[in-house]
């Protein structure tokens, strides 16, 4: 089996211009597959069927909003293909198709965890984004994204998982015709601002933009304030993982990840990092520690672990950030967005395990027993004995 270390990433670090707009990257993290993101989607659209979540799900067939729940993914046991979800809603004369699912990581623990893994050496690159790190599914075939072009305040990656599509961008705002009737939304998860030129036909400006092309494996990245319209000729599926930066003239540039050795953050950075992102004052550097170690995520619950004795030996299994802070006569550990004060004895241990790579095994200490423990309830390690 092939060893994963906490070099990969779901795509490099750093974009090839750091100038540039918008440009197609090369993408290989093997546990983020369609499979995986078609059933976070179908867990996206149950929870709103359900009604325990809103404006999660948009189902849109040829133009018409399909509100019924009967229509949506997860509706029926044949749906846990999208192919043949696909099939189900589609007719003879079926021009085009989309299924949207906002919100996954909260929904869906596995995708969640996956996301951490393979964003965690990224954004050490990019540093941490101002706002929230949100993820999005697009399925289906579509001449254009519904609601037409438009930009929203964030930058995206945008990987292709299943199929080919294009991404048509502009940049700036002097290519819109005069008198185009410019439509202001907020998105529901964020409340942040966003722009819509939902009476522009596409195809109009097309040649005042550039269009991309991306396959499997390829994923489009833009910034901030960029608009932009998607293009599926043949069903697609693709993952966008869109990064807040508080308004559509901020670039990609981040506070840089805690830097001190070990992952042990420094005393000062979370009051840093609570000015940045302009959090509360509710947050204490406790909380801002935990929403560190979820690159600004909000993520789904793990699952509840059985009580189990202390654990004598680990395995590593993620490669998602794991930070501490020593505070006063406890030591707060932070990993999946989640926080623990345990006992300050247990750094030389923490520091052991942040240079270990997934597949490794530790030895664990009696003191170091129950921090192990809730590291392992969290999903960063396997206990083994």
């Amino acid at each position: 089996m092939m060893r994963v270390t906490q070099r990969q990433s779901i795509t490099d670090p750093v974009v090839a211009d750091p100038g540039a707009d918008w440009t197609v990257l090369p993408w290989d993290f093997a546990p983020l597959d369609a499979a995986l993101v078609w059933e976070a989607g179908v867990t996206a659209a149950r929870e709103e069927a359900a009604r325990r979540a809103d404006d999660l799900v948009k189902v849109i067939c040829d133009g018409t909003l399909l509100w019924h729940p009967a229509d949506w993914p997860g509706a029926q046991d044949t749906d846990l293909e999208p192919e043949k979800w696909l099939e189900r809603v589609s007719g003879e004369d079926t021009t085009a198709v989309l299924f949207y699912a906002r919100g996954l990581q909260q929904y869906h623990r596995r995708l969640y965890e996956v996301l951490l893994e393979g964003l965690a050496p990224r954004l050490a690159g990019f540093g941490l984004p101002r706002g929230d790190v949100e993820s999005e599914m697009f399925y289906g075939h579509y001449g254009a994204t519904p609601g037409g072009i438009h930009r929203e305040g964030c930058s995206n990656l945008h990987l292709v998982l299943t199929g080919g599509k294009f991404m048509h961008m502009w940049s700036g705002n002097a290519w819109i015709p005069a008198g185009t009737w410019l439509r202001k939304d907020e998105e529901p998860l964020q409340g942040t601002l966003e722009h819509y030129l939902p009476d522009l036909d596409p195809e109009e400006v097309l040649p005042l933009g550039t269009r991309l092309s991306a396959s499997p494996g390829q994923c489009f990245f833009w910034r901030s304030g960029i608009w932009h319209v998607g293009e599926s000729p043949e069903p697609s599926l693709s993952i966008n993982i869109a990064s807040y930066t508080g308004s559509f003239d901020n670039d990609i540039t981040g506070l840089a990840l805690p830097s001190g050795p070990h992952g042990e953050v420094p005393p000062d950075w979370p009051a840093r990092y609570r000015d940045f992102a302009g959090l509360g004052l509710d947050y204490d550097d406790a909380r801002v520690l935990a929403r560190a170690s979820a690159l600004g995520m909000k993520g789904a619950p793990p699952a509840a672990a059985p009580s189990t004795a202390a654990p004598s030996r680990v395995g590593v299994r993620s490669a998602a950030s794991l930070l501490w802070l020593p505070e006063g006569r406890v030591l707060h550990v932070a990993t999946h967005g989640a926080v623990r004060a345990c006992a300050p004895g247990v750094g030389a241990w923490l520091e052991r395990l942040a240079e270990s790579d997934p597949g490794d095994e530790l030895t664990v200490p009696t003191t170091a027993a129950d921090c192990a423990q809730w590291l392992a309830e969290q999903s960063l390690l396997t206990v083994l004995a």
